[in-house]
């Protein structure tokens, strides 16, 4: 009897035994899976393929923003929403999708803002309306000019285009659109005249325009037209720089008379 206890126990303690070396075992050896994943030698970066079509965007650019990141040497550490929302911070880039693809390319696809206007002297606006700042030093852009509060430019954008199309097959453009703080509107032609609008009847004010301004005697000295009014407009002349000096010059005399 005691022999047989003895034996069953030494046998317990022999398979306990071997229970826990082979876990002990595939601890150590998840452990140093885990530490070839980490290490920034083992399966690194080697390709950046960017995809889509880029205007203003250069390639450098986007390797460059890549390249900030820390875990970009290492396939398995490296997180594709990292490397989505730092791309996401470029002023050109609209939309941007990241995916990896074994066993060393890390993949991007670039959308740019389209662009559709300049926004108050400094910024552009997209053709969602959105402000956005980017540097367009250099670049060859023919867009209007458009300008208000910055809350409301995605209103101001669909008003120009409103507006242009009512002007244009008359043969005027529009070079620039302002909202006042007042949200009264104001408008600039190619032809230089700045229309000021107010805030109703926008469209019924610039038919007027469309029917009176032909017929307007030296149109080339028009300097604004004010057309706030139930009926008519008032028209602003551009100043006689010749009778300016005239007025400047008698004033002068009778000074020192």
């Amino acid at each position: 009897m005691g022999g047989t206890v003895t034996r069953t126990r030494l046998g317990f303690i022999a398979g306990l035994t071997l229970f826990v070396s082979v876990l002990a075992t595939l601890a150590w050896g998840l452990w140093q899976i885990g530490l070839w994943i980490t290490s920034a030698n083992q399966l690194p970066m080697h390709s950046l393929i960017i995809q889509g079509e880029h205007k203003y965007l250069s390639r450098e650019q986007v390797r460059e923003a890549v390249l900030t990141l820390p875990q970009v040497d290492n396939f398995f550490t490296l997180e594709v929403d990292q490397v989505q929302q730092q791309l996401l911070t470029l002023p050109w880039v609209s939309q941007a999708s990241v995916r990896k693809q074994w066993p060393d390319k890390l993949r991007v696809y670039i959308v740019e803002q389209e662009v559709a206007a300049f926004w108050n002297e400094g910024a552009m606006l997209n053709r969602q309306g959105e402000v956005f700042e980017a540097d367009y030093r250099g670049l060859e852009l023919s867009l209007v000019s458009l300008s208000g509060p910055d809350e409301e430019s995605d209103k101001v954008l669909k008003e120009y285009h409103g507006l242009q199309q009512l002007l244009q097959p008359y043969g005027y453009d529009i070079t620039h659109v302002h909202l006042t703080p007042r949200l009264s509107w104001e408008l600039v032609l190619s032809n230089g005249v700045r229309l000021i609008l107010g805030r109703e009847h926008i469209e019924t004010r610039l038919q007027r325009f469309v029917d009176v301004y032909p017929g307007i005697l030296d149109r080339e000295r028009i300097d604004y037209l004010d057309l706030r009014y139930d009926t008519g407009l008032a028209v602003g002349w551009k100043r006689d720089e010749e009778t300016d000096n005239d007025k400047k010059r008698g004033t002068q005399s009778n000074r020192r008379a």
